[in-house]
């Protein structure tokens, strides 16, 4: 028996060949539609866009200029004088005349201290002197012992011993006066002389008792006058350091006074350039406060020596403040000119790219990009001052700067 192979049935095949077919056509529809949407709508990829292609970047060449050569330096204003206050005598606060920020003039009550016990103390003591003064006598400006009463008495007494012997030594000598009588007048004699110098020692004490009551009489004078404790010199209150009720010392400060007109700015001068400064030279000083404000100043100390540790000299500017527009602490720069001039360059403000405290430039050669950092000494709206980095007549870039770095290709346009 014969076995024949089976087949698929003759009616399916065009079905099988219908669905290839479709298939096959919707693949090239879809293809071509791509196609399509490729070449129309697809952006061209134009020149700039390829990384290797040249930036394209204006020019500009650096101009010659001329700079005055000026020494640089920051720091801190100073006060002018400044003085922790102290009171001169012990005693508890009554007053508080001042606040911070006060303007006060040399003498004038800063803080009041309890007097009455001071007023007590100088009265006694000029009642000591009133009682010195009675002792003497006389005149105590032009002291003279021999003025005075007790003097004069014993003096007198003296007077009359000495002639009392004169006159015993003659009835002595003639026989008229025994020896006992005579010794008696000799011992007189020289008891009235004791007395009187006795009397002269006696007075003169007086006087340097009185003296030195004179000088506790001063002395509890000044310190009752000491009890108000008043400003050593004209300026301001920094800080208030009492209130009232406390008890205070001369070891204790009760106020920070500062003078803030004129003030003071220390620069350093490097030994190189020491010859090139000198007193009442000019200063241009400036703050962050007032950027747009410049402050004149004149070199006014200038130390004996140069630091061994920095070999610098220092030297003090002082800044008027008439205005009080400065204040001690603020942080500023400081500009002296030394008479000599320095070359520089100038390029246009948008050559420059300043970044994180650096300022650079990019120098255009042979249609390359050469970056360099570059030191800035002065800058203006349309133009900005260099010192060193671009020499005169290099060509700096002034467009695309964010897209330029060292060995770039450009293009100037």
């Amino acid at each position: 028996m014969k076995h024949s192979r089976l087949r698929p049935p003759a009616q399916g095949r065009p079905l099988a060949r219908l669905a290839l077919t479709l298939t096959m056509t919707a693949a090239a529809s879809l293809s071509l539609a791509a196609c399509k949407r490729s070449g129309a709508g697809a952006p061209q990829v134009t020149p700039s866009n390829d990384p290797a292609a040249p930036v394209r970047t204006g020019t500009a060449a650096a101009q010659p200029r001329e700079l005055p050569d000026v020494l640089s330096a920051s720091g801190s204003l100073m006060a002018d004088m400044q003085s922790e206050v102290t009171p001169l005598v012990a005693g508890r606060v009554m007053q508080v005349l001042v606040e911070r920020g006060a303007r006060v003039r040399e003498g004038d009550p800063l803080v009041r201290l309890r007097e009455v016990d001071f007023r007590t103390t100088a009265a006694q003591a000029q009642a000591t002197l009133g009682q010195a003064r009675a002792r003497i006598g006389g005149d105590v400006g032009r002291f003279d012992p021999e003025a005075t009463a007790e003097v004069r008495a014993a003096a007198a007494n003296r007077d009359l011993a000495e002639d009392a012997l004169r006159r015993a030594q003659q009835l002595h000598t003639s026989g008229a006066l025994s020896d006992s009588d005579f010794q008696r007048a000799t011992l007189q004699a020289t008891a009235a002389r004791e007395q009187y110098r006795s009397a002269v020692n006696g007075v003169r004490g007086a006087y340097y008792g009185y003296q030195q009551a004179q000088a506790v009489a001063q002395q509890a004078a000044r310190a009752l006058d000491d009890s108000t404790i008043r400003a050593p010199f004209s300026g301001e209150v920094a800080e208030r350091k009492i209130n009232v009720g406390e008890y205070v010392t001369p070891q204790r400060a009760v106020v920070t006074l500062v003078r803030t007109d004129p003030l003071r700015m220390e620069i350093q001068v490097p030994q190189e350039r020491i010859a090139a400064v000198h007193r009442d030279q000019a200063v241009e000083v400036r703050v962050d406060a007032y950027p747009d404000r410049v402050f004149a100043a004149t070199v006014r100390y200038i130390s004996a020596a140069v630091r061994a540790d920095s070999r610098s000299l220092i030297v003090e500017a002082l800044v008027p403040n008439a205005d009080g527009a400065l204040r001690p602490g603020l942080f500023a720069t400081a500009r002296v000119a030394l008479g000599t001039r320095r070359a520089a360059v100038s390029v246009p403000a948008r050559a420059v790219l300043s970044e994180a405290g650096s300022s650079r430039v990019f120098v255009v050669a042979n249609g390359r990009v050469q970056e360099r950092v570059v030191t800035v000494a002065e800058r203006g709206e349309t133009e900005v001052l260099i010192e060193r980095g671009v020499a005169a007549g290099e060509r700096v870039a002034t467009d695309n700067l964010t897209r330029l770095g060292d060995g770039v290709q450009v293009a100037e346009q």
